[in-house]
């Protein structure tokens, strides 16, 4: 089914709104956003007779069997906004019912004004005042969420062990994860935290980038596709994960202590999860996403959605590793040259196919996919996806130079183990035949981890972990 057109769209939600309030409603815009390949999202502004413009947000599923899980978000916004969580306000909404004006599962809501690209949030100027304010918020809205009546929001999935959730949750990655994340899953198993009071209802994805920010703070919390019932402190593990400090140097979004997020918490929840709890939580979405990374890649590798961001990301689980040792006190952050900046040894087989070198060749397609020239012609959309392609082919330079000595040394670490290869170490260490805590085994992980993490973005060694 093509997706439908946002006017026709718009028009129908906003003659379902004028009989419910009982005054002319027009559509005065509406477009198409970006949005995943199951769902259609449109922003439509509509104009009363009055002449007060509204804008809206219409989230639909056109092509499902199902209300693709619609119906129960509408529940939990619901329930979120009873329990005093900045959401969306429901406007309008339709699933299976006789009357539903679009003919498939939809939600209207209000639009809210706010800032939800990270960068801008931790960096300008305009955000210092919600900056100072955000752990604080954070603390108190995450609680309101753990307090909502799970009875409002029947039919969730439950989440009653965390590890062996990964595991059914990413069946094909958690059986390819590589040795760092390994090495992370077994200190998980081994150092679980008391469980929390009780069970609640989790948002999931609670993390800058699904938070609308406004000059007074969090104005809305998004996207509640992964709610489930669970551990409260998986929200505040999250929320705390280095991945979504996006360079921060603070733990907490980058913008706040630990200890100020557990105090804040515990003010609206009346208790206070310990700290080791939290760390634990941490590790854990760690994990979670460098599994993640490789779920993404694999919808590039097997066809599902061809997309250069994609294959990029698939990288990015070096990232993850390195935080998972960084956790596990197993490496220090550091500044480590690029191997782009330094002298090269020539690759042997440039004297067969001539020059410009292979990483000579590779140099020209970075420098013109980011030259001004080819910038200044495109969308914002397009220019995010050859920036992404630009730092792709700076991977491929790096492996190209260092392919050969990597490959050499890990090959010399891993037999002085027994081991033949990358999939057979992480093999032994599941099996037990490798002991994760040993130090020549952790050793060569860490090496190996060192040498992915130097291709894949070597500017990560110096981020701050604290």
């Amino acid at each position: 089914m093509a997706v439908p057109e946002a006017g026709g769209v718009a028009a129908k939600i906003a003659s379902r709104l004028a009989g419910k309030r009982g005054t002319p409603i027009s559509v005065e815009s509406a477009r198409l956003l970006p949005a995943g390949a199951s769902r259609a999202t449109y922003a439509a502004t509509l104009v009363e007779s009055s002449g007060r413009s509204e804008p809206i947000i219409i989230r639909a599923v056109p092509a499902a069997t199902d209300d693709g899980g619609l119906h129960a978000e509408a529940q939990v916004l619901r329930a979120a906004a009873d329990a005093g969580v900045p959401v969306p306000e429901i406007l309008d909404a339709g699933f299976d019912e006789d009357g539903n004006v679009l003919g498939f599962p939809y939600l209207a809501m209000n639009f809210i004004e706010g800032e939800s690209i990270p960068r801008r949030i931790l960096r300008d100027d305009a955000h210092a005042g919600a900056r100072a304010r955000f752990v604080d918020q954070c603390g108190g809205i995450l609680a309101r969420i753990h307090r909502i009546d799970v009875a409002q929001t029947p039919g969730l999935a439950e989440l009653a062990d965390p590890l062996d959730g990964l595991r059914e949750l990413f069946p094909r990655e958690f059986e390819s994860m590589p040795a760092g994340l390994v090495l992370a899953t077994q200190w998980l198993t081994d150092n679980r935290p008391e469980p929390s009071p009780r069970q609640c209802l989790v948002h999931g994805d609670f993390r800058l980038g699904n938070l609308l920010v406004g000059a007074e703070g969090i104005a809305a919390v998004l996207d509640w596709e992964l709610v489930h019932l669970g551990d409260p402190v998986e929200d505040l593990g999250w929320l705390c994960a280095k991945a979504w400090r996006f360079g921060g140097s603070s733990p907490v979004a980058g913008m706040g202590s630990r200890d100020a997020l557990l105090d804040a918490y515990a003010r609206e929840a009346g208790w206070r999860p310990t700290e080791a709890a939290l760390r634990w939580w941490e590790l854990y979405a760690t994990v979670k996403w460098g599994l993640i990374c490789a779920v993404q890649a694999a919808r590039h590798l097997d066809g599902v959605e061809r997309s250069v961001e994609l294959a990029a990301i698939g990288r990015r689980s070096a990232e993850q590793e390195f935080d998972a040792l960084l956790d596990l006190g197993l490496v220090t952050p550091e500044v480590v040259p690029d191997p782009l900046n330094g002298s090269s040894t020539p690759d042997p087989n440039d004297g067969v196919y001539g020059s410009p070198s292979a990483v000579q060749l590779l140099e020209a397609v970075a420098e013109f996919l980011r030259s001004d020239a080819v910038q200044a012609e495109l969308s914002p959309q397009v220019r995010f996806h050859t920036r992404v392609a630009g730092n792709v082919v700076d991977v491929v330079r790096r492996q190209t130079l260092r392919a050969a000595q990597d490959a050499a040394a890990s090959a010399q670490r891993l037999s002085a183990l027994g081991i033949a290869d990358q999939r057979a170490l992480c093999e032994a260490l599941w099996s037990g035949e490798l002991d994760g805590t040993d130090e020549k085994v952790r050793a060569a992980v860490v090496a190996d981890v060192r040498a992915r993490l130097l291709v894949a973005n070597p500017k990560y060694f110096a981020v701050p972990h604290p």
